[in-house]
C-alpha cells in the first residue's frame, strides 16, 4: 500500500475576499430559508443595537468554506479532501451590507496518520474587524488500492 502524506503543510495559507450585497443576503435567505427580520426589515433593525440590517452570521462564514477550496487549489493538492468540520465557530461581530470581508484560511496543524489538516479561519471586514473565526478540519481521501 502506497504511504501518502497531507499535501499542506503548517503555515501554508489563503485569502479570500468578497463585498456582501443585499442581493447576496436575498439569495442566502431563499436557499436557506432564513428570512429573519434582522437579515429583512429596515423598520424593525432601527430598533436594534445595530440600527440597520445585517448579514446572517452563517453567510459570513461561507466565505470560510471557499477559502478551504481555494487553498488546496493554490497549493495545488494532488489527493482529493473533504470538509470534515468545524469547531468553535463564533460570530464576533456584526456583518452589514456592502461590507466587504476577507476570510483567511492558515494550516496550523498536520496529522499525517489521520490524513488531517487543521485550519484557523479569521474573517475580518474592510476595518479590520474580526467577524468571524473558527477551526476547519479538512480530510484528504487517499485513493483506494
Amino acid at each position: 500500500m502506497a504511504e501518502y502524506k497531507v499535501p499542506l503543510k503548517v503555515g501554508d495559507f489563503y485569502d479570500f475576499s468578497k463585498t456582501v450585497t443585499e442581493a447576496d443576503v436575498v439569495l442566502f435567505g431563499g436557499v436557506t430559508a432564513d428570512f429573519s427580520p434582522m437579515h429583512f426589515n429596515e423598520e424593525f433593525c432601527k430598533k436594534t443595537p445595530y440600527g440597520t440590517r445585517i448579514v446572517h452570521g452563517v453567510l459570513s462564514f461561507a466565505l470560510a468554506s471557499t477559502a478551504s477550496t481555494n487553498i488546496q487549489t493554490k497549493y495545488e493538492t494532488d489527493i482529493p479532501a473533504a470538509s470534515y468540520g468545524y469547531d468553535h465557530l463564533r460570530f464576533t461581530a456584526p456583518v452589514f451590507f456592502g461590507d466587504t470581508l476577507t476570510a483567511h484560511y492558515e494550516i496550523v496543524k498536520v496529522d499525517d496518520e489521520a490524513m488531517k489538516s487543521y485550519g484557523d479561519i479569521t474573517v475580518t471586514n474592510q476595518k479590520g474587524e474580526v467577524v468571524c473565526v473558527c477551526t476547519h478540519i479538512l480530510k484528504f481521501l487517499p485513493p483506494q488500492e
